[in-house]
This record gives C-alpha cells, structure tokens and sequence, in this order.
C-alpha cells in the first residue's frame, strides 16, 4: 500500500501458531511475538513452547535465552516404525553457531540434540553464542544416532513466525 507508514507496519504482543502431524500425534509450535517491524518478516519471539500430543515442552531458546527460534518441524520413520520429530532451531544467521537441531520421540522426549556444539556466554544483559571447543563432537554424536535410528524424512514444514494466529 502506497503511502504506508513505517509505524503502520509494528505489531506487539500476539500469539503464532503452527500445526503438524507427524505418526498421527499433532504436534504445534506456539511462539508468543512480542514485535514485529514488516509483515513478510518473522516476528521476534520472547518464548516459544512445543506440544507434542499432550505434552507441553518449553523451547531450549527460550530456556536458555537465545535468540534461535525453530524455523522447521520435520517428521522421521525408523525402519522399525517408529515416529520421531525434529526441530529445527535458527536465528537466521549464516553461520555454524547460528542453528541447532533437537531429535523428540512422539511422546515428546528429547532422543538427541546437537545443541551442545554451542558455548553461550552471559555477561550482564546480554547473551553470545560461539562454538564450542568439542564442535565437531557434538555434530558426529548427533549425525551418528540419526543413522543409527535409519530414519526416513516423511514430511516437513516451515515454521512461521510472519503469520498471526487466528
């Protein structure tokens, strides 16, 4: 719209929403925004929590306070039938400390992660995010039980953090 304001555009204080189904258990990511400057831009999120069927999982960044938000649910079989869904976790920076991933099982346990790769600093009221010194470790840890588990990606979707809930 022409003539639009800068401050037309601000929207504070709502609710994203973003529903999945992965081995017929519904999964959601539900992400409180607490600003957003553009429509087609995602919002920046304070908290975000995860239900995989009935249970409630508060994100690891809003945990740990970083500013990764999961940007993709993805759903995996096993050769053996068994369900799991990964997370992933970005702050859509390009770099190797800038995302993570974290492996559930459909009752919402955490199976792996490879999230230890990261070194978060806290100093005063801020928080850094680096990689750690074991890096390398941690990302064959995590590649190594993904094989071990032979899972098969069957679907994924874009978490989105542009779009209100409704």
């Amino acid at each position: 719209m022409q003539g639009q304001s800068w401050g037309e555009n601000i929207k504070q204080n709502y609710t994203v929403q973003t529903d999945f189904s992965c081995g017929g258990v519904d999964v959601k990511v539900i992400a409180h925004c607490i600003y957003k400057e553009k429509p087609y831009l995602p919002c920046l999120s304070d908290s975000q929590y995860i239900i995989i069927g009935k249970k409630k999982i508060v994100s690891s960044s809003t945990l740990l306070k970083l500013d990764h938000s999961i940007s993709e649910i993805t759903c995996y079989k096993s050769k053996n039938n068994k369900w799991f869904i990964e997370l992933y976790y970005s702050n859509l920076g390009n770099c190797s400390a800038c995302e993570y991933y974290e492996l559930y099982d459909i009752n919402g346990n955490l199976v792996a992660t490879d999230r230890k790769k990261l070194r978060v600093i806290y100093k005063h009221d801020s928080t850094k995010v680096i990689e750690s010194k074991n890096f390398n470790e941690v990302v064959k840890k995590y590649r190594e039980i993904f094989s071990k588990l032979k899972l098969e990606k069957v679907s994924s979707k874009d978490v989105n953090l542009s779009t209100e809930s409704r």
